[in-house]
């Protein structure tokens, strides 16, 4: 066992800790790998991957995986990291042996030509060509192929074992170039987690009648199919682990991640890449992976494996897949889909099932002709998962084999583009030379301390200043307090730029005036905006300040004041409820004036806390306190304490409801999940409020159709749940629902609003994934903390306006009481970035969020996720007030904004 030491910058803090890598290596003498004793993957598992009707989990992997590495010397097996449910995640370096007794020096010339310098000279030096063209000379490719991240395509994931032996073993002329000119770095599974669940449900129901039926829950512990959206907020363990690998370890020049399914008739999705291209993307990017795609596509037709397609579907607009991210580092990273997501279970397909055209919208590529993008058409017949691997394994064998053939290419070029970017930054091109965040001056400092950490994750250089600083410029320039972060020029800049900038996404039709092409993902998703981070844009070049480069400190807090009478904990943060898990509080509800500042609505009010004991408090958790001679009046003050929260969780297993477990794990709210069961019982005194995420109001009330599912998992709410969550409400209890879930809660309760974006058509609205500016009301309980501008990620989502009523109406629950919006989308200048269409009518000026009273209790509609995919940091504040306000007594009512 070797113990590796790291440190990494997450979730805002600078953690160290001992990761403990597995190298289980077989004698570095001698050549061993050729056969007899290596293992074939049957031999372990039981049966060989592959074969119709069967999957194994990871079980089998991971021991097919530790037997391989035990019998050879051509492959080393770490252990990176865990899983979130405590499976080891292993990656296999697979080369030549005397490739494998230099990987520390194959690492130092990956990484020095990644950032275009000598690592000797600091920051600033530039390396020389002929430096970069003689390591290039003397260094390998790194290939980096894994499998398994989704956990329902399962045929990569099954494919590993066998791929793996194949490097290992092959004598081809081939493979064993590719063991002499690469290392080829093989990830098992990317979700060991979701193979096991996946498999496991698969194998129980196999030969069944619910065979193929979907799998009831996440088929990853928080997130499901979202783990392949999480590659800048990096907030998965898994993640983390292999952005480590990524950006610190290996800095590989080829990132293939393997995924299905390809868009129907097609076989195999691969490069070159659907329009748009992001502007920020090195052009030798773009170029070399069309050539990529190009050289895989002749494999394909060499072997005569027809239903190669491309130019669909998949662009390159959108930073946060898994392919995505290392296109921003000058790493060639992109992806493959190919058919058939169905298990182990084979489909035959008649002629007639071929449809004439097919793409993303239809009429993109003819299904029956060949075309330049579909060269060799599939026409049908039966495809099994052994077929599914077959096209993989011919897709693993083209890349490693130009991984091999070009490495030297591939190195260099790894250089040029990072010096190139240096050189666009010393001039300013395409973005600034540089950014300069001072914590303090964003609303929420913590922001920018998560921010920093998640660029130190990246491999993204910075410098964090030890004294103040003055940087010239227009109208006399600017000073910087020390503790104050500076971007500078870097090889790496395309990714800082992408997530500071804002993008005008191209209005693109499936044909002139016709329906919108539906971007791949986000369209607008900068973290500068999603976070609330006030960052400086410096022009002109400026010497770096003295400091630390990649230092991330949470030494943010401070103390106002001495507090004679006590200390307010101000609510701007996000971390003030890491800071107040347990025991009651109590909360300041409206704005006070001290001699030593104003203490804004929302804070927490900390009667007779000891000086010393405040400023603990501040440097321990980065919080702001104020201190006060006298304490607040008797009116300005409600009392509560932590909420007890239900999450609402689904048989069809929305991803929203698990972004909302993490959410709240992170933050140290506790919560319990309740089931349709659960709710129908009727029993849910002991919550206070009651979570409904994002999903059709039709799934909710439904759930899963009868047949489709086991008996257990079909139905969903039904009048028994909604008649109990009525009662829960009508007799003090709080509901919130997020996004689609809001259409279940205005039916439910006879509310009155509607959802203006409900049965609009794509041309008459459309929002794909937009930022888009909120105005918040702070001094309603819902605004607390917040600043008078918000940011929302606006995912397809909903847009309320009022339909009638008031106070006193009646409602399908009862009588309807105070009515507020607190929150509206702003009325003018309201897309910050990405693409819109239809906003002005139907989004702008109108509420984003209301607050409804309900017998005794109170429902919460916020019309899109504050808290989507865990990014929009500067919004998180509008959940946590709607928990923290369901066990808040006395909380003063307020009309909110006056929204459309």
């Amino acid at each position: 066992m070797i113990a590796r030491d790291f440190s990494f910058a997450a979730g805002g803090r600078v953690v160290l800790g001992s990761l403990l890598g597995v190298a289980l290596f077989a004698g570095c003498a001698t050549d061993s790998g050729g056969g007899g004793d290596v293992p074939m993957p049957a031999e372990v598992i039981g049966f060989a991957p592959g074969e119709d009707y069967k999957l194994t989990n990871y079980d089998g992997i991971k021991a097919y995986f530790e037997a391989l590495a035990a019998s050879t010397d051509r492959m080393v097996l770490e252990q990176i990291g865990e899983s979130s449910r405590g499976e080891p995640l292993y990656l296999a370096a697979i080369s030549s042996p005397s490739n494998l007794r230099r990987l520390e020096r194959i690492k130092e010339i990956t990484r020095t030509l990644a950032y275009a310098r000598d690592p000797d000279e600091g920051y600033g030096s530039v390396l020389a060509e002929e430096e970069a063209r003689a390591l290039a000379r003397e260094g390998v490719a790194v290939v980096w192929i894994d499998g398994g991240l989704h956990a329902t395509e399962v045929a990569h994931g099954q494919l590993m074992p066998e791929m793996a032996r194949h490097f290992v073993t092959d004598e081809s002329p081939e493979t064993r170039r590719v063991r002499e000119n690469a290392v080829v770095l093989l990830m098992p599974n990317m979700n060991p987690d979701g193979l096991n669940i996946v498999a496991d449900w698969y194998m129980s129901n196999v030969g069944g009648e619910f065979e193929m039926a979907r799998v009831p829950e996440l088929y990853h512990h928080y997130i499901g199919h979202d783990n392949n959206r999480d590659w800048y907020m990096l907030t998965q363990v898994e993640t983390q682990a292999v952005t480590r690998q990524l950006y610190h370890n290996w800095f590989p020049q080829i990132v293939y991640n393997q995924h299905q399914s390809s868009p129907f008739p097609g076989r195999i999705w691969m490069p070159p890449f659907e329009n748009p291209v992001n502007p920020h993307l090195d052009p030798l990017v773009v170029s070399s992976l069309n050539q990529m795609g190009h050289s895989m596509r002749r494999r394909f037709d060499e072997e005569g494996k027809p239903g190669v397609n491309s130019g669909i579907v998949f662009d390159l607009w959108w930073n946060g897949s898994m392919r995505g991210g290392p296109d921003y580092h000058n790493m060639l990273g992109f992806l493959t889909e190919t058919a058939g997501a169905g298990y182990a279970t084979p489909r035959c397909y008649d002629e007639d099932e071929i449809p004439d055209t097919f793409g993303a919208r239809a009429g993109h590529l003819p299904a029956k002709t060949p075309s330049t993008n579909y060269n060799n058409p599939w026409l049908g017949g039966c495809w099994h998962l052994r077929d599914a691997m077959d096209y993989m394994m011919t897709a693993a064998k083209a890349v490693a084999d130009m991984g091999a053939k070009l490495k030297e290419e591939y190195l260099f070029n790894h250089y040029l583009m990072g010096r190139r970017q240096i050189e666009r930054g010393n001039a300013a091109e395409g973005g600034p030379f540089a950014y300069v965040l001072d914590p303090r001056a964003s609303h929420d400092p913590s922001a920018v301390v998560e921010f920093m950490g998640l660029m130190s994750q990246s491999g993204i250089e910075f410098l964090r200043a030890s004294e103040p600083f003055f940087v010239s410029g227009p109208e006399g320039g600017l000073n910087f307090p020390a503790g104050s972060y500076v971007i500078p020029p870097q090889a790496f800049r395309p990714y800082v730029v992408d997530l500071m900038e804002p993008k005008e996404y191209p209005d693109r039709r499936q044909y002139p005036g016709g329906p919108p092409e539906p971007p791949y993902d986000m369209t607008g998703y900068e973290l500068r905006f999603q976070m609330g981070l006030e960052a400086v844009n410096v022009d002109e070049p400026f010497d770096m300040p003295p400091g630390e480069w990649g230092e991330v400190s949470s030494d943010i807090g401070e103390v106002r004041g001495e507090g004679a009478a006590g200390f307010a904990l101000l609510g701007n943060s996000n971390w003030i409820y890491r800071a107040m898990r347990t025991g009651p509080w109590s909360r300041i509800t409206r704005d006070l004036s001290t001699p030593t500042g104003a203490i804004p609505a929302g804070s927490y009010w900390y009667p007779h806390l000891p000086s010393e004991d405040a400023r603990m408090l501040a440097a321990a958790n980065g919080l702001s306190l104020a201190g006060a001679a006298d304490p607040p009046p008797p009116d300005a003050i409600a009392q509560g304490g932590p909420p007890r929260v239900a999450i609402y969780r689904s048989w069809q297993a929305p991803m929203p409801e698990g972004w909302t477990r993490w959410v709240l794990d992170q933050y140290g709210f506790e919560w319990e999940n309740v089931w349709d069961a659960d709710v129908q019982s009727g029993d849910l005194s002991r919550f206070d409020v009651i979570l409904l995420p994002s999903q059709a109001s039709g799934g909710i009330a439904n759930g899963n159709l009868p047949e489709t599912m086991p008996e257990e998992y079909t139905g969903g709410l039904g009048e028994p749940g909604a008649a109990a969550l009525r009662a829960f409400v009508e007799a003090g209890g709080w509901l919130v629902a997020f996004d689609q879930a809001v259409d279940y809660a205005i039916e439910t309760f006879g509310l009155p609003f509607r959802n203006r974006a409900r049965g609009l058509s794509s041309q008459e609205f459309f929002i794909p994934g937009s930022v888009i500016r909120l105005d918040v009301d702070p001094s309603h309980p819902l605004g607390y903390g917040m600043d008078e501008e918000a940011m929302a990620l606006f995912s397809r989502s909903q847009v309320l306006e009022r339909t009638g009523g008031a106070a006193g109406d009646g409602g399908a629950a009862g009588n309807i009481g105070r009515i507020s919006t607190p929150v509206c989308y702003a009325a003018s200048d309201f897309l910050v970035s990405g693409w819109t269409l239809g906003g002005e009518e139907v989004l702008a000026g109108y509420p984003a969020a209301a607050q409804v009273g309900v017998g005794e209790g109170q429902v919460v509609l916020f019309a899109f996720r504050p808290h989507f995919r865990g990014q929009p940091r500067n919004t998180f504040k509008l959940l946590f007030n709607a928990l923290a306000a369901s066990s808040t007594e006395e909380l003063p009512e307020s009309p909110g904004l006056n929204c459309r």
